[in-house]
């Protein structure tokens, strides 16, 4: 599964990308392997839930506010 970002810059390390991607609840800022990421999509976990259009995530590390699952819009997910 994957989801869209909205923005991905390098990390501090080549082997890292910083990704923004959009929540239910606002925006999150994850560290992960710059492998992850490809065309502007992150590889995450399995999708947890559904409800209403949004869908619960597992994302691959721990987000910059301390989350390692959010809610995303269903429209931002891909397979």
């Amino acid at each position: 599964m994957r989801i869209k970002c909205d923005r991905v810059v390098d990390g501090l390390i080549p082997s890292e990308s910083i990704v923004c991607i959009t929540t239910h609840d606002g925006s999150e800022e994850v560290v992960v392997h710059s492998g992850l990421v490809q065309d502007m999509f992150l590889f995450v976990g399995n999708v947890l839930g559904r409800d209403a259009g949004k869908a619960l995530v597992e994302l691959p590390r721990e987000s910059a506010s301390g989350k390692w699952r959010v809610w995303v819009p269903e429209a931002a997910l891909a397979t």
